[in-house]
């Protein structure tokens, strides 16, 4: 699984969980189900691993419940400061999310 997203892939290694946004993926037998299970990370497409990795689909997420489904799983993605407001770091995640991929996916929570 590719962490391109400096941020998220910071939050995974730090702190051995992250939640963040996954298309559905061709790696599943029909190409639409949510990848689940164990897999590794890697920083880029032809780059090493990093880490052995969990994945456990949590939650769909589309264009008409995005802001609501980020909200809850922000603090633990990598866009999230610590402190003060979600709000600005709901748009960061979905402005990367928007810019990565398409947006049709699930929330997915990636651990170590």
């Amino acid at each position: 699984m590719i962490f391109a997203h400096p941020q998220v892939r910071a939050y995974l290694l730090k702190h051995g969980l992250v939640y963040t946004f996954r298309k559905h993926h061709p790696k599943t037998a029909d190409g639409v189900r949510p990848q689940t299970g164990k897999d590794w990370a890697a920083a880029q497409r032809t780059g090493k691993k990093i880490a052995d990795i969990l994945v456990t689909p949590i939650e769909p997420i589309d264009s008409l419940n995005m802001g609501q489904v980020l909200t809850k799983y922000v603090r633990e993605s990598g866009f999230y400061a610590g402190h003060g407001r979600v709000d600005y770091a709901v748009v960061a995640w979905a402005q990367a999310i928007n810019s990565l991929n398409q947006l049709l996916g699930v929330i997915s929570e990636i651990s170590i």
